[in-house]
């Protein structure tokens, strides 16, 4: 749906700064006011493109991760570069230690486990 919007956007974007490019053809290597005028409408475009997308991914809080069978339930931090999390695995509930160095498994976690506060998903 996202796709479909950004290419009428484009469709439009081209269809304005068709006029200008037909201009710039005809004087053969010479820049005007209106080719920079054009392309700093299509620089401006282009901007407001990217800050619309990454308010979209900020607001609906969009995670790019695989389909791998693996979950993020809950973490918490314990310092800088520390943190438990808890994991589900393939069904399996894990609680791991992180730290900068190692990943190390500390207790499998039984399935029915009631997770309260801030968690991820």
């Amino acid at each position: 749906m996202l796709l479909v919007r950004l290419n009428v956007f484009a469709s439009f974007a081209s269809l304005l700064l068709l006029p200008s490019v037909a201009q710039a053809e005809q004087k053969a290597g010479l820049i005007s006011g209106n080719d920079i005028g054009a392309m700093v409408l299509a620089l401006f475009a282009v901007l407001v493109v990217i800050v619309v997308l990454a308010s979209l991914l900020k607001r609906f809080n969009l995670k790019f991760q695989g389909a791998s069978g693996m979950k993020v339930l809950s973490s918490v931090s314990l310092g800088t570069k520390e943190r438990l999390v808890i994991v589900d695995v393939g069904g399996q509930k894990l609680l791991l230690g992180v730290t900068q160095q190692r990943i190390e498994c500390l207790k499998e976690l039984p399935d029915d486990i009631n997770l309260k506060g801030k968690q991820e998903q």
